[in-house]
Order: structure tokens, then sequence, then C-alpha cells
């Protein structure tokens, strides 16, 4: 029987207590924070210099002239490409010939047909 009579006096007591805190500063309004756009990093170009890819479809040579143009050596013959996009893939074009570089795979498609794909070095 007392137990519980404790129990009670307890809970009203604590019931009862306020808590006061002081400030040392004033609170100061809150500043709206502008969202962070994720920014995709552009992709190195590899070189200068000749770089062989194994392909699904084969095999390319490619040499990187400098960080915008590149030669490369397919079908019995030279093909000049410069970039064209360096985000999300690094994208080179000349005439009917692209080369696409995602970092670590590339793409070569010739007058719109993907001809050899895959590609490591």
């Amino acid at each position: 029987m007392l137990r519980p009579l404790l129990l009670l006096l307890l809970a009203f007591a604590l019931s009862s207590c306020i808590l006061l805190v002081e400030e040392d500063e004033p609170r100061r309004p809150v500043q709206p924070v502008q969202p962070v756009t994720p920014v995709q990093p552009s992709i190195v170009t590899p070189g200068p210099g000749s770089f062989t890819y194994r392909c699904s479809g084969g095999t390319l040579v490619v040499n990187y002239l400098d960080s915008n143009n590149l030669r490369l050596f397919y079908d019995g013959a030279f093909q000049s490409l410069s970039l064209v996009r360096r985000s999300p893939t690094l994208l080179f074009s000349g005439g009917a010939y692209t080369w696409e570089w995602t970092g670590s795979r590339g793409t070569l498609t010739v007058r719109g047909q993907v001809v050899l794909s895959n590609c490591a070095l």
C-alpha cells in the first residue's frame, strides 16, 4: 500500500517541475541554405600517346595527340577526331567516326553503327 502511494507522490512532484534555462546569446535567425548541385567530374583524356584497346569486335589503336584531338587506326586507315563533349563521357568525332570513352570503356561508331564496343586498355 505504501509503494503505490510513493509512486503517485513522485509522479505529482515531477510533473510540477519547471526547468529554466538561461541563454547567453540571443537566437539568430537561421539562414536558408542553397542545395548543392552534384558536379560530375570530367573524365581525363588518356595520353598523350598511343593506346591499344581490346574490344568486342576487334582491336583499336588510338593515338591521343593532345587533350582535344586524336587519330585512330581502323579499317586500314587513320581517322582524325576532335573532342566535342567532355561530360558525362568523352566524345570525339570526325566525319563518319565517333569515339566515346567513359574512363574505363570505349565505343567506336562508324556512320551511326557501333562497330567496336566494350573497348578496354
